[in-house]
This record gives structure tokens, C-alpha cells and sequence, in this order.
């Protein structure tokens, strides 16, 4: 894209009844950024998040990846165009092993991305070979398998819906390296969270979320610095 951006969303609204979740929101995704999408409970991020992944359908305007419209392809489709997709709730399949967790997307992936995968791999201490249960390996290393299944696609841009929830601090320290050694090697990704620690650790840039709509945007030191948004998170806003 001429702008830099990868992923676009133009004039995007979602309503439930009388409920506006999100409210005409615009925003660029700029390719081989690290963007952190926040906000208080109630903000509206779960409901944009689900409008990028396709899981839900706008009232009202579009989302772009590559200049390409796919405001109205389901998920599958999207991963299969290069987005690559995590829940906030996990969705390992717990009874299968770790081996066949993994082999699910290794089947279907276009060769793309295979020194990130061979790299969180090692960093996430998980094996090809591991027949344990996915339902009996600890929390953080199922959210962690859940990262390695979307990366053994080979994506262009990673969502991610709270990466660290339910994690140790030196759990949540650890994704983080992980997550900017992948950007580091060109990955786009993009993070739901509400964590400002964890934000501080891993973003460039950072979008606030309030009341469904953008309230704030821009380079992660110039946004946290702000009174307004310190307000938001401190509940006065």
C-alpha cells in the first residue's frame, strides 16, 4: 500500500440492538509494525477484534488487507490470505497431543514464514514430537501452542487476543521477547490486550479504544504519557 499500511479498516461500525460496540473507526496497520490495541472493559476491542477476524459482520464500513476487501470472507478465508488468528479464549483442540495440534496447520501452510515457526519453536520450548494431550500441559505453554499453530501457517500479520492472559509475569516477560524477535524479522502483528505492562514491553505503536471508538493513536511513549488516557485506565474518564 502506498501508506505503509498492511491491514486498513475504513468507517467500521458494529451495533447490537441499541448498542453501539464499535463506532466508525478508522484505522492503518502498518506493515512490520507491532501495534497494541487497548482500552478499559467495555471499550469495545473484543468487538473490533472479532470484525478483523471475521467472526462477526459490520453494520457499516470495510476492512482491507493488502488493498484487498475482505470485509465479508469468513475466517478461514482470511487465514488463507496471510492473517493469522488467536482468541482470547484458547483454542488448542485439548484432546489431541501436541504433535497433531501442530501438524493441523503444517498441512495446509504455503511455505512462508518457516524460520519464525522454527524459531518460537525453540523459544517456546515446544517439540513436533510431543505426545502429551494439549489439555495437560500447563496454561501458558497451550497459550504458547496456540502462537506456534497460527505461525505454522507462515502469516503476513498476527492477531493476537491477549496472548499472556492467566500467565506468570515471568510467563507474560517471556512471550514478550518472543513476540519482538518475530517482528524484528518483518511480522505484522497486532495485539488486543488491556495489560499496559506487557504493552510497554512489546509495542511501537499504540491504539486506545473508549466507548467504541478510537480515542487515542500513535508511538506507545507519546500516547501513555497522555493525562487523558492515564484517566481512562484510572476509571475518571
Amino acid at each position: 500500500m502506498n501508506d505503509g499500511a498492511i491491514l486498513k479498516v475504513e468507517h467500521l461500525a458494529k451495533r447490537f440492538g441499541g448498542v453501539v460496540a464499535t463506532d466508525d473507526i478508522d484505522l492503518a496497520i502498518r506493515s512490520g509494525g507491532l501495534q497494541c490495541i487497548i482500552g478499559p472493559n467495555g471499550a469495545g476491542k473484543s468487538t473490533f477484534f472479532s470484525l478483523l477476524c471475521g467472526i462477526l459482520q459490520p453494520d457499516a464500513g470495510r476492512i482491507l488487507f493488502e488493498e484487498r476487501e475482505i470485509t465479508r470472507l469468513p475466517p478461514f478465508a482470511r487465514v488463507r490470505l496471510g492473517l493469522g488468528l488467536t482468541f482470547q479464549t484458547n483454542r488448542t483442540f485439548g484432546e489431541l497431543s501436541v504433535r497433531q495440534n501442530l501438524a493441523v496447520p503444517m498441512a495446509t501452510r504455503s511455505g512462508d514464514g518457516e524460520e519464525r515457526y522454527r524459531y518460537a519453536l525453540e523459544a517456546f520450548e515446544l517439540s513436533e514430537e510431543d505426545d502429551t494431550v494439549a489439555r495437560q500441559i500447563p496454561h501458558h505453554q497451550r497459550q504458547w501452542l496456540e502462537i506456534l499453530m497460527v505461525l505454522a501457517g507462515g502469516p503476513r500479520v498476527v492477531l493476537l487476543d491477549e496472548p499472556t492472559a492467566g500467565m506468570s509475569p515471568e510467563e507474560t516477560s517471556h512471550t514478550a521477547k518472543v513476540l519482538r524477535h518475530l517482528n524484528a524479522t518483518g511480522l505484522t502483528i497486532v495485539v488486543v490486550e488491556h495489560d499496559i505492562a506487557f504493552v510497554r514491553e512489546v509495542a511501537d505503536r499504540v491504539t486506545v479504544m473508549h466507548y467504541g471508538r478510537i480515542f487515542a493513536d500513535g508511538p506507545l511513549a507519546e500516547v501513555t504519557a497522555r493525562r487523558d488516557v492515564r484517566d481512562i485506565y484510572l476509571g475518571r474518564a
